[in-house]
């Protein structure tokens, strides 16, 4: 289990059914940042679309899943200046992640890439996300 020690969002009756998200992908208080709570309409998800957190590191949208906390690692990964076909060799020298993650491709652009659950994308951020770190405080706390 992943210790936390920042503070989740408050929420209010009429945030538009975000009481009824799980508590534990809801995003963390951080200054200066604007999150922004919207649906990705897509063939690929069983739902129909994906309902996402989202905010911007670097001119790259971040974004997690609301309901399944599945994290779009692509954006992550290009916030930190690295290119998203290194993502493959990542997840080579990680092999528990090859039966975890979801790779999206065709539909909407921004959602396409390398989805993977929400404790394995922290994980993955603590080894390789410093200098970003401050940053990713609304995903991770």
């Amino acid at each position: 289990m992943i210790k936390k020690r920042a503070i989740k969002q408050q929420v209010s009756d009429d945030d538009d059914g975000i009481k009824n998200e799980p508590e534990a992908y809801r995003p963390y208080i951080a200054t200066n940042i604007k999150i922004k709570r919207t649906k990705y309409s897509t063939s690929l998800d069983p739902r129909g679309y994906i309902p996402v957190y989202e905010f911007t590191i670097n001119d790259q949208p971040i974004m997690w899943d609301r309901e399944n906390g599945y994290v779009h690692f692509t954006g992550i990964w290009k916030a930190l200046g690295n290119n998203k076909a290194d993502i493959a060799r990542l997840v080579d020298t990680h092999p528990d992640l090859a039966s975890t993650i979801k790779k999206v491709r065709g539909g909407f652009l921004k959602i396409q890439g390398t989805w993977m659950p929400y404790e394995k994308a922290y994980e993955l951020c603590r080894r390789t996300c410093y200098a970003v770190r401050e940053e990713l405080v609304p995903l991770f706390g």
